[in-house]
């Protein structure tokens, strides 16, 4: 508890207006530690939508040599419902 204490008191030295400053600049930092970790936390799902897309790929290419014509040849079927992984949220700071 005293080490709470301890950096209490280091705000306690400040201005207002310094005070102001530190908080700002602590609020962003806080919103790209958030971002870094989402990114972090969704990288190996990333990875494998983008595995599964290239899978989708090559699938649509073998079934093309072969002459079939259908329609969305994906076998995992529409993969627009994962967008808001690839969404940039650095814009909402």
């Amino acid at each position: 508890m005293s080490d709470s204490n301890d950096e209490l008191s280091l705000f306690d030295s400040m201005s207002i207006e310094q005070l102001q400053t530190t908080v700002d600049q602590m609020s962003v930092d806080f919103k790209k530690a958030k971002i870094a970790l989402r990114e972090k936390r969704l990288s190996g799902v990333r990875a494998a939508i983008d595995a599964r897309r290239e899978a989708d790929a090559d699938l649509n290419e073998e079934l093309r040599k072969i002459g079939y014509t259908g329609g969305n040849n994906s076998l995992w079927g529409n993969n627009s419902q994962y967008s808001w992984l690839y969404s940039n949220p650095v814009g909402k700071l």
